[in-house]
């Protein structure tokens, strides 16, 4: 574990993916804690549609990702928290998109849901401990720096441990690419990480999909998504190419 430019850490690549810890900036002076899995055979979209891989330090990047529910909210599309059965770790919305078939669900089940993304996302009751998990970067007494800088880095040290709890299961319940399909899945009926890492979401599925030998499942699926016109090509002839 290390740290690379402006993210805080990052594994060595294994079994084509690494972790990341990086900070989610809310603006210039507010940020949380985001964590989440870099992969090197997953491409990114960028300017003009442009895609490039992540396999190397300088050009690290979070293809997926979750930040603390005391922050987000986590607001699903009936605006209320999902129950999660212990037995598939699914809430019954993600089961019944798995049983239907994921992008279908996704592309055709959830028409009507666009003027949710605009939903408020975050409780009131949980505005105490969503606190818990943002850092500052100002907010030091000019009169006495050299004690306002040692409490923001205690600070941060507080959020940080505040949140290694969640930091732990997520990677504990994405340990496998199985996993991780499953968890995109679960996240992907929840406006806020639909709206917030949609594209990288799905790209990142369907590259999973391939990876794990489902080829003609993965390519299946891509038919089904409304991928823009300016990268739909693109990710077609990458989606191709032999892993």
């Amino acid at each position: 574990m290390r740290q690379i430019g402006d993210y805080l850490w990052a594994t060595d690549y294994e079994n084509g993916r690494r972790k990341v810890l990086s900070f989610f900036r809310i603006n210039d002076s507010y940020a949380t804690f985001r964590w989440g899995w870099n992969f090197d055979f997953v491409p990114r979209i960028v300017s003009e549609g442009r895609l490039v891989w992540a396999r190397t330090d300088k050009s690290i990047y979070t293809h997926i990702y979750e930040v603390s529910e005391d922050f987000s909210g986590y607001a699903v599309p009936n605006g209320k928290k999902q129950d999660i059965s212990p037995q598939t770790g699914l809430s019954k919305f993600a089961a019944a998109c798995r049983e239907k078939g994921f992008l279908n669900a996704l592309c055709g089940g959830f028409s009507g849901q666009k003027k949710e993304r605009a939903r408020k996302g975050l409780l009131d009751e949980a505005s105490n401990a969503r606190k818990m998990t943002i850092v500052s970067r100002y907010e030091i007494d000019a009169k006495n720096p050299e004690k306002g800088l040692v409490e923001k880095i205690e600070h941060h040290k507080a959020v940080f441990f505040y949140l290694l709890p969640l930091i732990k299961e997520y990677y504990q319940a994405t340990d496998t690419y199985e996993k991780i399909l499953e968890r995109i899945e679960q996240n992907m009926q929840c406006n806020y990480y639909r709206l917030l890492n949609g594209d990288n979401s799905i790209i990142s599925y369907l590259f999973i999909e391939k990876r794990l030998g489902m080829a003609e499942k993965a390519f299946r699926d891509f038919e089904k998504v409304p991928f823009r016109e300016t990268v739909r090509d693109k990710l077609w002839d990458r989606l191709k190419i032999k892993m």
